[in-house]
C-alpha cells in the first residue's frame, strides 16, 4: 500500500508540474515592478529599462509627418544634430562645404550608418527624404522649413549636393530632420504605409513592439553608428492625466514624465524621483482666429494685450516658474526687446476699445451694433496650465468689459478653423526662422500647416521671407527686429508667458541634460545615449 501511495503521489506531482508549465508564467511575471525584480516585460534586473509617461498618445512614427516628436528622435537621425548650446554639429553628415554664393551645400556622409534592417544609409535616402517632404501631396507640416531647396543631387553613395533658390542660413539647423529609408518607402503612400506603425530607423533605439494599449517598446540598436545607448529598453506609455503621471512617478511605475507646475510642492524628499527644472523657449499665448470678424480691428487685439497682467499670471498660475511674454523671439539672439508690450495697461485698453466703438452694456460687458464682446477661449483639457491660464485671462479681461468663455476640450474635438481663440504654445528654439515663418507667414495657413488662425500681414510676409534668406547675421537681426515691431502693432497672438519645463526623473537615472531643446518642453531626450540607470 505504501508503494502504491508513493507511486500515485509521484504521478500527481508530475501532472501538477506539467499543468503549471503549460499554463505559462504567472500574472506577476508581467506586472510592472521596479528594477530590482522582474521589469515591465518580465525581464530580470540586469535589463536597464526606462519607462516614460508621455502626455499624449503617439499616432504615427515618421519624422516628416511629425514635428518635434521625442520618440521619432530616438528612432531617426539626420544629417546634423543640435548640441546642448543649440549649435549645429555633424551627425550622419561627416562634413560639408558651402559655395561662396551660399546657394550650394555639398555633404560628405559617414559610411557606417545602417538602417535597422542592415541596409546602409546613403545619399539616396537623404534625397528621398527631402523630395518626399517637399512633395505637396505629402502635406508635411514642416514643408515650409525646406521650401528654399531647389534640387538635391546624389553625387555618390556617401556624397550629395543641395542647391538652394536663395541663401538660407537656417538650413543646417533644419537638416537635423530624421531621415527615412528609400528602399522601404519608395512607391508607398507615406500616410497609410505600415511603416508609420512599424518603422525602420537609423537611431540609437529601434521599435520592438507597439502594443494594443498604445504602449511603445523600444530597444537599443546595436547597429547604431554613434555612441551606443547605455539603456537597454525604453517603454513609452501614454499617461495624459497629470495626476496619474505624478502618482506613477511616486510609485516607481514611471521613470520619466512631465510634471505640472502646480505639482511641484507635492514632490517629497522620500519620493523615488527628483524634479528637474528646465528653461525653455516655450511661450503661451491667445491665438486669434481671423476667420472671426470680431478680431479684424487691430485696436481690439492691442487692447486685449494691454489688459493682461502677465506678472500676475507668472506668480498665480506658473508659481513663479516662468516670465512675462511679449513676443515670439524673446529667447532668441534675434530678439528685439519691446518690454512695454508685456506691461499691464488697463486704462490704455479701455481707451482703445472705446475708439473701436465698444461701449459698456447694462451688465458691464461691452457691446457694439447690438453684439456683446464675447468669445470662447479653447484649451486642451488635459493641460492644466493652459486651462488655468484661460481661466485667469477670463477674469482679467472681464475687468475691461470683455466676456471670455473658457472652453477646455479634448484634443480630438479641437478644430482650429472653428475656435474663436485658442491657448497656443510655440517657441523658436534654434534658428529664429523656426516657428516664426511656419507660424506667421500667410502661405502657411492651409490645412495641416501651422498658421492656424489664418493670420495675414503683407509686411510680416516680406520681412520673414527676407530674414530667412539673408546671409548676413546682423542684417537678419535687423529684419527680425522689424518683424517683431510689425507683429506688435498687428498682433497674431496675445502673448502671455514663457514657461519653465518640469520633469520628474527617477533617482536611478543619470545623464539627463539640464535643458529641453524644444518647445512644449519637448527635446528632453536629446542626449538619450548618455542616460544610464543605477
Amino acid at each position: 500500500m505504501k508503494l502504491r501511495y508513493r507511486s500515485l503521489l509521484a504521478v500527481l506531482c508530475l501532472v501538477s508540474m506539467l499543468l503549471a508549465a503549460c499554463s505559462g508564467p504567472s500574472p506577476a511575471a508581467h506586472a510592472p515592478t521596479d528594477q530590482a525584480s522582474a521589469g515591465e516585460s518580465g525581464q530580470t534586473s540586469s535589463v536597464k529599462r526606462l519607462v516614460y509617461g508621455a502626455e499624449k498618445e503617439v499616432e504615427k512614427l515618421n519624422p516628416i509627418l511629425n514635428d518635434e516628436h521625442d520618440v521619432d528622435s530616438m528612432l531617426f537621425r539626420g544629417l546634423t544634430r543640435t548640441t546642448s548650446n543649440n549649435e549645429v554639429a555633424p551627425d550622419i553628415a561627416l562634413s560639408w562645404t558651402i559655395s561662396d554664393d551660399q546657394l550650394t551645400y555639398t555633404f560628405k556622409l559617414r559610411t557606417d550608418a545602417r538602417w535597422d534592417d542592415g541596409e546602409p544609409v546613403t545619399a539616396e535616402d537623404v534625397k528621398f527624404t527631402l523630395d518626399t517632404l517637399l512633395n505637396p501631396q505629402t502635406n508635411s507640416p514642416i514643408r515650409g522649413d525646406f521650401t528654399e531647396i531647389r534640387q538635391v543631387n546624389v553625387l555618390a553613395a556617401d556624397e550629395l549636393r543641395i542647391t538652394l533658390a536663395h541663401p538660407f542660413p537656417p538650413l543646417l539647423h533644419k537638416l537635423k530632420l530624421g531621415l527615412i529609408p528609400k528602399h522601404v518607402l519608395e512607391g508607398a503612400d507615406i500616410h497609410t504605409s505600415d511603416f508609420n506603425r512599424k518603422p525602420i530607423g537609423n537611431g540609437p533605439f529601434k521599435l520592438r513592439e507597439w502594443r494594443a494599449d498604445k504602449t511603445i517598446e523600444l530597444v537599443r540598436s546595436d547597429t547604431y553608428y554613434g555612441t551606443k545607448a547605455k539603456l537597454d529598453e525604453i517603454i513609452v506609455r501614454p499617461v495624459p492625466d497629470p495626476n496619474t503621471r505624478l502618482l506613477q512617478l511616486k510609485t516607481g511605475e514611471l521613470d520619466l514624465a512631465f510634471v505640472e507646475l502646480n505639482q511641484r510642492d507635492s514632490v517629497k524628499e522620500q519620493d523615488p524621483f527628483r524634479v528637474i527644472q528646465m528653461k525653455t523657449v516655450d511661450y503661451r499665448g491667445m491665438l486669434y482666429n481671423f476667420r472671426n470678424p470680431l478680431f479684424e480691428d487691430v485696436r481690439v487685439r492691442q487692447a486685449i494685450s494691454a489688459a493682461i497682467d502677465r506678472e500676475a499670471l507668472v506668480h498665480g498660475v506658473l508659481f513663479g516658474h516662468g516670465e512675462p511674454a511679449y513676443g515670439p523671439l524673446q529667447k532668441s539672439w534675434a530678439n528685439f526687446p519691446y518690454p512695454e508690450g508685456a506691461n499691464y495697461r488697463p486704462e490704455e485698453a479701455k481707451k482703445l476699445l472705446q475708439e473701436a466703438g465698444w461701449i459698456p452694456g447694462e451688465d458691464g460687458i461691452l457691446t457694439k451694433d447690438g453684439k456683446r464682446f464675447e468669445f470662447e477661449f479653447v484649451a486642451p483639457a488635459t493641460d492644466s496650465v493652459r486651462v488655468a491660464l484661460v481661466n485667469a485671462i477670463s477674469t482679467q479681461l472681464k475687468a475691461v468689459g470683455i466676456s471670455v468663455i473658457p472652453k477646455p476640450l479634448d484634443w480630438s474635438a479641437i478644430h482650429f478653423d472653428q475656435v474663436d481663440t485658442f491657448m497656443i504654445a510655440w517657441g523658436s528654439e534654434f534658428d529664429p526662422d523656426d516657428h516664426t515663418y511656419p507660424v506667421f507667414h500667410s502661405s502657411q495657413s492651409a490645412d495641416g500647416l501651422y498658421n492656424y488662425g489664418a493670420y495675414r500681414n503683407a509686411e510680416v510676409d516680406r520681412l520673414l521671407t527676407e530674414a530667412r534668406i539673408e546671409p548676413d547675421r546682423d542684417k537678419r537681426r535687423e529684419l527680425y527686429g522689424q518683424f517683431q515691431q510689425t507683429l506688435n502693432q498687428d498682433p497674431a497672438f496675445a502673448y502671455l508667458v514663457y514657461i519653465d519645463a518640469l520633469y520628474g526623473v527617477s533617482k536611478k537615472i543619470t545623464g539627463v541634460g539640464d535643458r529641453a531643446l524644444g518647445h512644449h518642453g519637448s527635446g528632453v531626450l536629446w542626449n538619450i545615449e548618455e542616460w544610464d540607470m543605477n
